[in-house]
């Protein structure tokens, strides 16, 4: 536990000071600004264009973070020869794979809240509300996000960074249409095509499931019980992957 928590502050510190990641959350933070031009535009719906396009924001930006520095975590440390220098020491792959995830989530946990935060400031000083849902849609986000980053994570352990990175794109937009895929199984009446759907349902994380931006919009009301319920679902699938990396990353020569 000691060795996965050291691992997890070492690795948050690496990617704070990450250039890059700085580099985005800026354009991050010129995006939700920019909001206010298309808020200037529209017609009596200002705050909801601010609030709808932050979130987009938020989201878009925390993706590229989330794909692109989980696919280099683990290949980082193995072309730099620092995993010889880490198991040549009580850590275990397996408190690797954890501590390098944890390190990257709180690291996500910034960034996300940062520009949650900060679009939640931009709201007040010009429509002068204090959203709280906002901040409920922002940390459901940073879910979705760690959910990705997990799954990026375990194409790592046996794919180029590259690759995962695109794995975990795909990902992403799978699981904002699983739920479409399923209702268009219903429509046909193949049982093979049904049988299809449900693999790919239950396979892709369903990220739609826990998405408020609808209800924030006053299309119709969020069910927070159900919320709840597909929260736990994908922090089991986040467990789930990381294990599954874990088993992988044992095999893996070096």
């Amino acid at each position: 536990m000691n060795q996965t928590l050291a691992i997890a502050i070492n690795t948050f510190k690496e990617t704070v000071r990450d250039r890059i990641l700085a580099v985005i959350v800026l354009f991050a933070l010129a995006m939700i600004v920019a909001s206010l031009w298309l808020a200037s535009l529209s017609l009596g719906q200002g705050m909801r264009m601010m609030r709808d396009f932050g979130l987009v924001a938020v989201s878009l930006f925390g993706l590229i973070v989330a794909v692109f520095v989980a696919g280099n975590l683990v290949h980082k440390e193995v072309e730099k020869r620092t995993v010889f220098v880490l198991f040549s020491k009580p850590v275990g792959r397996s408190e690797f794979i954890w501590g390098k995830f944890l390190g990257l989530a709180a690291t996500m946990f910034v960034v996300v809240a940062g520009m949650g935060l900060f679009l939640l400031v931009i709201i007040w000083l010009v429509a002068h509300v204090l959203l709280g849902s906002l901040i409920v849609a922002t940390l459901l986000t940073f879910v979705q996000l760690a959910v990705v980053m997990a799954v990026t994570l375990f194409f790592s352990t046996f794919t180029s960074a590259i690759l995962a990175s695109v794995l975990g794109v795909c990902v992403f937009a799978a699981g904002q249409l699983s739920t479409n895929v399923l209702a268009l199984s219903r429509v046909g009446h193949s049982a093979l095509l049904k049988g299809l759907s449900w693999v790919v349902f239950l396979l892709v994380p369903n990220l739609t499931a826990i998405d408020v931006k609808g209800a924030l919009a006053g299309e119709g009301g969020a069910h927070w019980g159900t919320i709840g319920g597909w929260t736990a679902y994908l922090l089991a699938y986040i467990v789930l992957c990381l294990v599954g990396a874990a088993l992988v990353f044992r095999r893996k020569e070096f």
